[in-house]
């Protein structure tokens, strides 16, 4: 308690700056919400045009409807980033973890870009992935999805190839790629906020949030995220669950 009329003064002062602060971050808290509750908002809306657009493709020739598919596809791969986006900056998080089978969820998200696979005449070859695991479907998923996008962005020919190792303290699951490659000078930042790197300064469609996102997802599972790679030789990105953070029913 202040003892003297100096002290008192200093109080009153502190205590303005107290309301003030505290204040500027409801403000600040209120418009962060307002933003987040449009974003969600928007995604939701924009799906509406998205089903529009998907019947008419399906009155149109095989090479327009596979034209179209690749691009409807790509949209909904960005929609999907904005939430996720969206969940990752607030508070709280929706994991549920249960047991799934690795090869089943991998077959899952390949089908989902067998139209970019049958364009490029790519590959895939899987490999060692009938093995469960005990994670969050949804946001395991969501990162082998977007490490994969990344992977076939930078392939034009041969394939891709998604494994899973037992490495004795961690599970590995790796993309592998056989394009373009990463710099050695840009490998140690492909996952910091915004980077895209020399790849992405040869591609209008590079924004330097997908392998990003990864992290921070990743991150919040208790797992992690490691990377090699050879110019012109290709890339692999590899997934690190530790046994540790394996979660058993």
């Amino acid at each position: 308690d202040p003892k003297s009329p100096l002290e008192c003064v200093l109080a009153e002062k502190l205590e303005e700056r107290e309301s003030e602060l505290y204040q500027k971050k409801s403000e600040a808290q209120s418009k962060l919400t307002d933003l987040l509750d449009y974003y969600t908002l928007w995604v939701h809306q924009i799906k509406t045009p998205l089903s529009a657009l998907d019947l008419i493709v399906q009155n149109s020739t095989i090479e327009e409807k596979n034209e179209m598919k690749m691009e409807l596809s790509r949209i909904e791969s960005y929609l999907d980033m904005l939430l996720k986006f969206i969940k990752l900056s607030g508070e709280s998080t929706d994991f549920v973890f249960e047991s799934y089978n690795m090869e089943e969820l991998v077959k899952e998200i390949v089908k989902s870009q067998s139209i970019v696979f049958i364009k490029k005449k790519l590959s895939v070859e899987l490999k060692g992935l009938d093995v469960n695991i005990v994670t969050d479907k949804k946001w395991l998923g969501f990162v082998i999805d977007q490490v994969l996008s990344n992977a076939l962005k930078y392939t034009s020919k041969g394939g891709i190839t998604i494994s899973l190792e037992n490495q004795g303290e961690e599970y590995a699951i790796s993309i592998e790629d056989t394009g373009i490659g990463i710099r050695a000078s840009d490998l140690s930042r492909i996952f910091e906020d915004g980077f895209t790197g020399h790849n992405g300064r040869t591609s209008t469609e590079a924004s330097g949030i997908g392998l990003y996102l990864c992290r921070k997802v990743t991150d919040k599972l208790g797992y992690r995220m490691s990377a090699e790679s050879k110019l012109v030789e290709g890339s692999k990105i590899s997934i690190l669950i530790p046994f540790k953070n394996v979660r058993y029913e």
